[in-house]
C-alpha cells in the first residue's frame, strides 16, 4: 500500500533529503528530474506539481516500485 501524498517523506524524497538506491532506473529518474525542477524554482506550486507528479508515477507503478516504497516508508 502506497502512503498518502500528505505524508512527509514525499517531500523529504522530494528535497533530497531522503537518499535511496531505485530498483528501478525510471523511479530514479523521476525523482532526480522532480528534485531538479524544485531546487530550479522552489515555489508552493512547483513543489506540489512536482510532489503529485511523483505520487502519480509511484501509485501507477507500484507493484514494481514497492520494496523501494518500503523502505522509503519505514
Amino acid at each position: 500500500m502506497i502512503a498518502p501524498k500528505e505524508d512527509p517523506q514525499w517531500e523529504k524524497l522530494l528535497y533530497g533529503e531522503v537518499q535511496h538506491q531505485f530498483q528501478l532506473a525510471s523511479a530514479a529518474m523521476i525523482v532526480s528530474r522532480c528534485q531538479r525542477q524544485v531546487m530550479r524554482d522552489p515555489s508552493p506550486q512547483t513543489v506540489k506539481k512536482n510532489l503529485d507528479e511523483l505520487y502519480a508515477f509511484f501509485t501507477k507503478f507500484e507493484n514494481v516500485v514497492g520494496d523501494d516504497l518500503a523502505e522509503i516508508f519505514s
